[in-house]
């Protein structure tokens, strides 16, 4: 009996032995991790009070939705992309954020495909409560993807879908989808003029012309912007040749062309197929005097690497480069970081990311209309508010309503512009337009 009140009584003393240590423990410990309530209560209710520069961003992060080919053929072009918004990201964060709060990225795969497209913008709004949304790079998964943001009121910009039809009439009431690159129409104007400038360097004039090209629909929008404009260029179209999607052989194609035998050859491929095409050009010692391709594959970073020399004279379109005078100090920052340069993909994609910014510190707020009216009012000029440049070859933004061809068009970017580069000595040299460069035109293309 002794030792059972003996025993009591020790446990009874340990008891309150851990009652006090929890008593007397140091009130730094005790606040070392504070509530997620008191957390909340420091996110900023409104206003454009951004942080300072250098302060870390607090309270609810505001989620950025990126939906993007993270898997398949393609795969390499999403990660080119994602690299422009998590380098805008990390620098809008370490200036303080967003209204004081952090950008955070929350990503989706569409694997090339438009329904996985719809079911991953679907996830990223109803299971990851994005309040913004970029994205896709293919111009049918976009579309798919901007439908569901109009349902649930998600503000959407794209950085890099350039099909016509994605602000026509067919689009006019989803007024929550904005587009910041220039269309395919402009596109093709550029290399058709390109084209037509040539010969001021190169001393021989185009005049037949053939296409290359995927038979999706970036393919058919080459096409089709083509035979608009062809005529009021004075070309004449010697052979329309295009392909599957990632295709394994690209012969017949190539043996078509060499029959055609053009002055020049106008091309828009994904990265595997532009690579393949300008392997089999090598394979069949066909070397024309002068391709242009529509940006895509041809400018993404693997396309010098995969090909070295093989690539030498090919030029493109392109929405950004090195060489121009807004994007040196930003593409020495993102190679040091990334150990690749940037290309039109991620700058756009970067400054997507910085016009959100600047729209919901326009608005106040996150809440979906809020923004989507921000953007629809927004103007920016030479340089965002507490931030770059505009790294683009054009120096003012707005998303407008207009006229294309005598076809309405809605919620463009107007400013938007193109330049022409070709690889040279194994770099994208910008040729054109010849005011905004000392670069000659490299003629006939070597390819070697």
């Amino acid at each position: 009996m002794k030792l059972k009140k003996f025993l009591a009584l020790l446990c009874a003393v340990a008891m309150l032995g851990g009652l006090l240590a929890a008593c007397s423990a140091p009130a730094a410990d005790q606040s070392a991790a504070p509530s997620a309530a008191t957390e909340a209560s420091k996110a900023p209710e409104g206003g454009n009070s951004t942080a300072p520069e250098g302060n870390t961003p607090s309270g609810d992060p505001i989620r950025l939705g990126t939906i993007y080919a993270m898997s398949g053929g393609n795969a390499a072009i999403g990660e080119n992309i994602l690299r422009g918004i998590d380098f805008a990201v990390e620098e809008i964060n370490a200036k303080g954020g967003v209204d004081g709060r952090p950008l955070e990225v929350v990503r989706g795969d569409h694997a090339g495909d438009p329904a996985q497209g719809k079911s991953e913008a679907e996830r990223l709004i109803t299971q990851e409560h994005v309040d913004i949304m970029m994205g896709c790079h293919m111009s049918t998964v976009t579309e798919v993807v901007a439908q569901v943001c109009q349902q649930y009121q998600v503000p959407m910009i794209t950085a890099i879908s350039t099909l016509d039809r994605l602000s026509d009439a067919d689009h006019e009431t989803m007024d929550y989808f904005f587009r910041l690159c220039p269309l395919n129409s402009v596109y093709v104007k550029d290399m058709l003029e390109y084209l037509k400038d040539s010969s001021e360097q190169t001393g021989e004039e185009v005049k037949t012309i053939a296409i290359f090209t995927d038979r999706a629909a970036i393919g058919q929008e080459l096409i089709r912007c083509v035979e608009l404009y062809k005529d009021e260029y004075g070309f004449d179209l010697v052979a329309t040749i295009d392909y599957s999607s990632n295709a394994t052989d690209l012969s017949a194609q190539v043996l078509a062309l060499k029959q055609a035998d053009p002055d020049a050859i106008l091309c828009d491929s994904y990265i595997g197929d532009a690579t393949l095409f300008v392997q089999t050009l090598n394979a069949q010692n066909y070397k024309p005097k002068m391709i242009v391709a529509k940006a895509n594959g041809f400018t993404d970073p693997a396309f010098i690497s995969n090909l070295a020399g093989a690539a030498n004279g090919v030029a493109s379109v392109v929405e950004f480069n090195p060489d121009l005078v807004n994007g040196v100090e930003i593409n020495k920052e993102f190679n040091e970081k990334f150990g690749v340069n940037m290309n039109g993909h991620t700058a756009e994609s970067y400054t997507v990311v910085w016009l959100f910014k600047a729209a919901i510190e326009a608005a106040g707020s996150t809440d979906g209309e809020a923004v989507k009216n921000a953007l629809a009012e927004l103007e920016i000029k030479g340089e965002f508010p507490g931030g770059r440049k505009i790294v683009l070859p054009y120096d003012t933004i707005k998303f407008e309503n207009y006229d294309l061809a005598g076809e309405p068009h809605f919620r463009d970017n107007t400013s938007a512009s193109v330049a022409i580069a070709q690889v040279q000595d194994g770099e994208w040299k910008t040729v054109w337009p010849f005011d905004f460069t000392d670069t000659k035109i490299l003629y006939p293309a070597p390819l070697e």
